[in-house]
């Protein structure tokens, strides 16, 4: 038995377990730190106090280190049920059950697809949705960014430092990403940019040959080496789902913005689930919120 389970090991997940735990309470978190969006991420140099930035991946190290130095208990196990029976919270994984009082739910987000004939033919063969995983295997060739907004800009970016030549396919009119970034990509020679564009089929052969594609009425094709998808995400909400939470219109966790409190008593959510701004400072912010009052409700 716990005081409190958070599933998902993101930055709110992080974050909530690293409060629970320093607020004396038996705390669990269910996830892989190496999983999150922010250890995809890349660069980030919007994270208060690194003016140099610092990639994401050692970000989520130094939470997940922090949480545990107060005592927060990290498995790598994925939640597989979540389940309520007399005020007492359930999870099931693969390989176990545990027991809380409270559930923080911090399952984060996950990219969204093209849905596209050759997608999933082509996934880790071609067709990536993480740059900074595999963009080193993809050095001196041709590759496609298909994207909008700051995502898409930074892999672009990553990308150019790598590749021979990036094409970034806009499924939009307007790249809407910071001006930091446009201007970085508007000072690179290596980078040509397409806008509304409409994918139509990954091409391949064992291995990603190109993409083809409609922009301004007409149909084409690109002849690459890879393709990385950078269309957003969507919210993990299966489990909440299950369990009873409410969502909203847009599909994510319903919760009162000032407590992070579902509509289920006892169980609480933070992070890219919830929907808003996504950021990993909004995340880190609404972690803290859920683990406060999480601890408030065994109180």
């Amino acid at each position: 038995m716990y005081d409190v389970i958070i599933i998902g090991a993101g930055p709110a997940g992080l974050t909530a377990g690293m409060y629970c735990a320093r607020g004396g309470k038996k705390t669990l978190i269910l996830g892989s730190v190496y999983g999150s969006q922010q250890s995809m991420g890349g660069l980030y140099e919007n994270y208060p106090g690194f003016p140099e930035g610092i990639q994401g991946i050692e970000l989520s190290e130094r939470m997940r280190d922090q949480a545990e130095r107060y005592g927060a208990e990290i498995h790598e196990e994925m939640a597989a049920k979540l389940v309520s029976l007399n005020g007492v919270f359930r999870v099931k994984t693969e390989s176990w059950e545990y027991q809380a009082k409270a559930l923080i739910i911090a399952t984060g987000a996950s990219h969204r697809k093209l849905l596209v004939p050759g997608e999933e033919e082509y996934a880790t063969r071609g067709v990536s949705y993480c740059a900074y995983c595999d963009g080193a295997l993809f050095r001196n060739k041709t590759v496609a960014v298909v994207g909008y907004g700051n995502g898409a800009a930074r892999a672009l970016l990553y990308l150019a430092g790598l590749c021979q030549k990036v094409h970034l396919l806009n499924v939009r009119e307007d790249l809407v990403a910071e001006a930091v970034y446009l201007d970085r990509i508007n000072s690179l020679n290596n980078i040509t940019i397409l806008e509304g564009v409409e994918p139509i089929r990954i091409l391949g052969d064992g291995f990603v040959t190109g993409i083809e594609f409609r922009a301004r009425g007409r149909d084409r094709t690109l002849n690459l080496d890879g393709v990385f998808v950078e269309m957003g995400v969507s919210p993990n909400v299966e489990l909440a789902a299950d369990l009873g939470v409410e969502l909203t219109k847009g599909g994510f966790i319903r919760v009162n913005r000032l407590t992070q409190e579902t509509n289920v008593p006892g169980v609480f959510a933070a992070g890219d689930v919830t929907g808003g701004r996504m950021q990993v400072t909004t995340a880190v912010g609404a972690g803290t919120s859920a683990a406060i009052s999480a601890m408030r409700h065994i109180q």
